[in-house]
């Protein structure tokens, strides 16, 4: 093969570019050839256009991410290529490395800079790369983006999804992107990539990088803190001595080495703080340290389990006109059936779309089981009174249990006068002048009721008396949080929450006013 030929082969692969011409500082601070872990080269080999890795702690994610910036802009004229950051000191750090491996490429290869400042490096060839912050300037807007690596997306502000829209957009029909991070407890990088993998967010292609897979990069670490718990204990651990987990661990791949390692991160921390920055798998990843009500792992557990519980499409005859027409906003998980006993929570919103509050119908039979759920936040109350109507009629006139608050009061009072609908949910409201009680038609959500729902709410998922097949729902209870003395979700809603929640207390409330089979 000739000089010509060889060049030639390597330009063609960025892996073997980045392998022959790259230099990187190792964590001894020596300058080095850098050849990628396997983890290095499997993302650069198997990208799509939309990627998101989720992902153990300094496994090298952004560096590969610049030194393919750097492939690009070299190799591609007028390249642009962005990585971006969460905070303005973890960009300077990044801009630093790129200038370094920029600086550091043999001269027959490196073309030459006319911009090389905090900024961006620009090349003589008209190629970019520019480091940036996510804040609250589009960074992307105005450009066309050959190549965009986010780094640390969990960690990334409220603007994350405005500088998403932005970068897709600017995206040539060729690039791709790489959103990266380790987990932050439950938050947008969480949700989007729970989507991922559950299929909602089909775009995306999800990487998980577990610290069971990395030989390579904490192997001089790993090796010292064996000597460290051999000086402690006496002698290295042996088979005999691991535990459940570590058993598991080491099924996947975990050596003695790796295993004393995070014996000795463990004792320096905890387990749970272990698992978020080094996880073995994405449930461990996102057990939050926060103060979540419903078990992040068991919620986890569900979501990941989704797929066994299909959803149904909606009988070709014999649905009312008015379910039909808003049919999209239903899903189905077990058709209704004759004689059965059902109970759906009902939450309403304004229909004002945008971000503002779902109007919610969740339906459970008297096993704990979801049969089904419609969400909606565009639909007016005048018209979602007529879909819980009809819906409820379908599911042998269940029992509904309906939030009074706000625009609840209209569906609830159309419901009574004007549909007649006699099976509805009451609670006893006292009058504190004459202490004389009376049953009121509705849910009152208080001070006083609301913990107590999510109590019972709570109980009954996690003690496994009720099946949620809600994506949606799964995904709300998991950002479901108490805060300072008020439950509440601690970004985007928690209407699918009240819904499921005011259905399981009419299945426990035992209340039914309606005849069955009829």
């Amino acid at each position: 093969m000739t000089t010509k030929q060889l060049l030639k082969q390597i330009v063609a692969d960025p892996i073997l570019w980045i392998e022959t011409f790259v230099r990187i500082v190792d964590k001894r601070g020596k300058l080095v050839s850098f050849k990628l872990n396997p983890q290095q080269r499997y993302i650069l080999r198997n990208k799509a256009k939309f990627n998101i890795c989720l992902k153990s702690r300094q496994l090298g994610i952004t560096s590969v991410a610049l030194a393919y910036s750097l492939y690009l802009a070299i190799t591609r004229p007028y390249s642009t290529c962005m990585i971006m950051s969460y905070s303005l000191d973890s960009a300077n750090n990044i801009f630093e490395k790129l200038k370094q491996m920029y600086n550091d490429l043999p001269d027959c290869v490196r073309t030459e800079a006319i911009a090389n400042n905090r900024k961006e490096v620009k090349l003589v060839n008209g190629s970019r790369i520019i480091v940036c912050t996510c804040g609250s300037k589009d960074n992307a807007r105005g450009s066309t983006l050959n190549f965009v690596h986010l780094s640390e997306v969990a960690f990334m502000n409220e603007n994350l999804d405005k500088q998403l829209t932005a970068i897709e957009q600017a995206l040539v029909p060729e690039g791709n992107m790489i959103l990266e991070s380790t987990a932050n407890g439950l938050n947008r990088f969480s949700e989007l990539w729970n989507k991922t993998v559950s299929g909602e967010a089909p775009m995306w292609k999800p990487f998980f990088f577990s610290w069971v897979q990395d030989k390579k990069m904490f192997a001089q670490e790993y090796r010292e803190y064996s000597e460290r718990y051999k000086t402690i204990h006496g002698d290295y651990l042996n088979e005999a001595n691991l535990d459940e987990k570590e058993i598991g661990l080491r099924q996947k791949g975990a050596s003695m080495e790796q295993l004393m390692w995070r014996r000795m991160k463990i004792s320096n921390s905890s387990e749970q703080a272990f698992a978020q920055e080094f996880p073995s798998n994405p449930i461990e990843a996102f057990i939050s340290t926060g103060s979540n009500i419903f078990s992040a792992e068991i919620v986890q557990s569900r979501l990941n389990s989704l797929y066994k519980t299909k959803q149904l499409v909606l009988p070709p005859t014999g649905i009312n006109p008015t379910i039909r027409k808003f049919s999209k906003y239903l899903k189905i998980w077990k058709l209704p059936v004759k004689g059965q006993r059902y109970y759906i929570g009902v939450d309403t919103g304004e229909g004002l779309g945008g971000g503002n509050d779902y109007s919610v119908i969740s339906i459970v039979d008297k096993d704990g089981f979801q049969c089904a759920e419609w969400r909606s936040n565009t639909v007016k109350p005048y018209e979602f009174t007529e879909v819980v109507f009809q819906i409820a009629s379908w599911y042998n006139r269940g029992l509904l249990v309906i939030e009074k608050a706000s625009a609840g009061h209209t569906v609830l009072d159309r419901l009574k006068n004007d549909y007649h609908y006699i099976n509805l949910y009451k609670y006893k409201a006292y009058d504190q002048k004459t202490g004389k009680g009376r049953r009121q038609v509705g849910f009152n959500t208080d001070a006083k009721s609301k913990p107590l729902m999510i109590a019972d709410m709570q109980e009954i998922f996690e003690t496994g008396q009720c099946l949620v097949n809600s994506l949606d729902l799964l995904q709300e209870m998991k950002l479901f949080q108490l805060v300072g003395d008020k439950m509440q979700a601690v970004s985007g809603h928690d209407d699918t929450v009240m819904a499921f929640a005011m259905a399981l207390q009419g299945l426990k409330s035992n209340q039914y006013y309606f005849p069955i089979g009829k």
